[in-house]
């Protein structure tokens, strides 16, 4: 089933010309209040890559932040100390967005 859907969602963005899927986004660095991540582009940058979304919410509720970035590929997330997260990217162009990372789960620093 697992493999069915990747290439059904592969095939509708190279289709529509919407960037494919990035790998999980790597943490650079995590203190108590900020997590700094960065990602490689997609392999297959569909019309091109305009800039990505970045989302992260706390494991267990529903609240999502998100931002916005353009002309790069890293963000610089603000955080609640001590408290685990999935922080998910993905790439959009004049076409749409594609599909979101896998999470990358991590917990913030305690405060102190």
């Amino acid at each position: 089933m697992f493999v069915s859907y990747y290439f059904t969602l592969r095939y509708t963005c190279i289709l529509l010309g919407l960037p494919g899927q990035p790998s999980p986004p790597t943490a650079n660095s995590v203190s108590a209040h900020v997590i700094d991540i960065s990602w490689a582009s997609p392999s297959d940058t569909g019309a091109g890559i305009t800039g990505y979304s970045v989302q992260w919410k706390v494991v267990g509720k529903s609240v999502k932040n998100q931002k916005v970035i353009t002309g790069g590929r890293t963000a610089k997330l603000d955080v609640t100390p001590y408290t685990e997260y999935d922080i998910q990217v993905r790439a959009f162009n004049g076409k749409g967005d594609g599909p979101w990372s896998q999470p990358l789960r991590l917990i913030s620093k305690e405060s102190g």
